[in-house]
């Protein structure tokens, strides 16, 4: 069993600029007190790792290449970016991405949060999950 969780679910339809942050929406499980959602960033709070699943469709308004990527501390997290490439413009794509944080001390608090690059695009729903084991 985990220490804390938490999920969010952002199911409006979003225009995102390249570049930067997606919205988080809202919380819909949470419990321990380890994982708090902060506007549209994930404060972790305490020593350990945590896990992050993050799931996000979206429509980029031309074709091309988007990409997204979990950030820690507006570091990219190592292996957590995804990209898909359209053909067409207003073609709905998924990404999926996994990543792992690392805090270092009971006091250290770092932010999560999952940025589009490479083209605008409508965000229709993106879901992110954090476990701390």
């Amino acid at each position: 069993m985990s220490k804390s969780m938490i999920t969010t679910v952002n199911s409006l339809a979003q225009t995102v600029t390249a570049g930067n942050i997606i919205p988080l929406g809202t919380t819909v499980r949470r419990f321990g007190c380890n994982c708090r959602q902060d506007g549209n960033t994930i404060a972790n709070t305490g020593k350990g790792y945590y896990t992050v699943l993050v799931s996000v469709t979206a429509t980029p308004a031309a074709a091309g290449t988007i990409t997204v990527t979990a950030k820690n501390d507006g570091v990219d997290i190592i292996g957590a970016t995804g990209s898909a490439t359209v053909a067409a413009a207003n073609t709905s794509v998924n990404i999926s991405l996994i990543g792992t944080i690392r805090n270092f001390s009971d006091c250290e608090t770092s932010s999560l949060s999952v940025v589009l690059t490479g083209a605008d695009a409508v965000i229709n729903n993106m879901t992110v999950k954090v476990i701390k084991e």
